[in-house]
């Protein structure tokens, strides 16, 4: 079961922690440090909050290393950042951009250098990056050893990963504006150094994919739902938290998860009588004006007349 989580730094302002822990979050990433001087305003303000609402707290610093001299420098100034608080989360290694343009090999080897300082200081490191990023711009065979944290904005990730960073629009109760959503795949998480979870040692969990989000219309059941996003009727009931599977209504939105298998819809027209209007001839189909005009090409919905024949499913 994946573990709701968000990252933050100063972009998110005044956090009140407790009604984010209320929301069901339960790890946060904060930024502490960029480059070998800066400091984030709100590093140490979140990490005593999020650590006193009961929320697990890791650190992350924004790297610009393009050398292992560069990743050794950067590495130091993270380190002496982060010992001045208590974390219970692993340290993270942000390598998101290859801003002095060196080879795959120079960036990764950098990487690796900050990421074994980062262990010979006795943290828990990790490797966060985007998912087209580790694979065109790193030597992600150097970095097996390592847990991955990736980012990737999609409904699925497509590969295996410990953290899945899903989303840069998510809304959460205690903070203001959209803040980053992740989900974490990997039990055990902690700030003090691994020892037996290395990647190339337990296989990294396949993460789930996002939940569709439908719509309910006039019609639809559960049992029809699950056959249509080829779940099951009680997955849906757990995600949204149903007690009676006959208890849904037009216009309510499910999470649904699974793939979505599109049915194959035996069209059905309907011969336009007089005082007919679209309003009413979507009443009685289970449809929508919206849909009857789409289907049918109507851009006016009061110009119909009787004997018009119109496609209704």
């Amino acid at each position: 079961m994946a573990t709701k989580g968000i990252d933050v730094s100063h972009w998110q302002g005044n956090i009140d922690w407790r009604k984010v822990a209320a929301d069901g979050v339960k790890f946060a990433f904060l930024k502490a440090t960029e480059s070998t001087n800066y400091i984030d305003d709100t590093f140490y303000k979140n990490a005593d909050g999020a650590r006193a609402a009961g929320i697990k707290v890791g650190a992350y610093h924004f790297a610009r290393i393009g050398s292992k001299e560069e990743a050794i420098a950067e590495a130091k100034h993270f380190l002496n950042a982060v010992k001045k608080t208590k974390l219970s989360y692993p340290l993270v290694l942000d390598l998101e951009v290859n801003q002095k343009k060196v080879s795959k090999e120079a960036l990764t080897d950098a990487a690796v250098v900050f990421l074994e300082a980062l262990e010979n200081a006795g943290y828990f490191a990790m490797l966060y990056t985007g998912k087209s990023f580790l694979e065109s711009a790193l030597e992600e065979s150097k970095l097996k050893s390592y847990l991955k944290w990736i980012a990737r904005y999609n409904h699925e990730l497509g590969r295996a990963a410990d953290i899945w960073q899903y989303s840069s629009e998510g809304k959460v109760n205690g903070i203001r504006g959209n803040v980053d959503m992740n989900l974490c795949y990997r039990d055990g998480l902690r700030a003090a150094a691994s020892v037996g979870i290395k990647q190339d040692s337990v296989k990294p969990v396949q993460p789930e994919k996002k939940p569709n989000i439908y719509t309910v219309v006039k019609g639809d059941t559960l049992s029809g739902l699950a056959k249509r996003f080829r779940t099951t009727v009680q997955d849906i009931q757990r995600l949204n938290n149903i007690k009676n599977k006959d208890l849904i209504y037009p216009g309510q939105k499910l999470k649904v998860s699974g793939s979505v298998s599109k049915p194959s819809v035996k069209k059905e027209y309907y011969s336009i009588k007089a005082g007919d209007n679209l309003t009413k001839i979507a009443n009685k189909f289970g449809t929508s004006v919206k849909q009857l005009q789409a289907w049918n090409g109507i851009k006016n919905a009061n110009l119909i007349y009787p004997g018009q024949k119109l496609r209704v499913k």
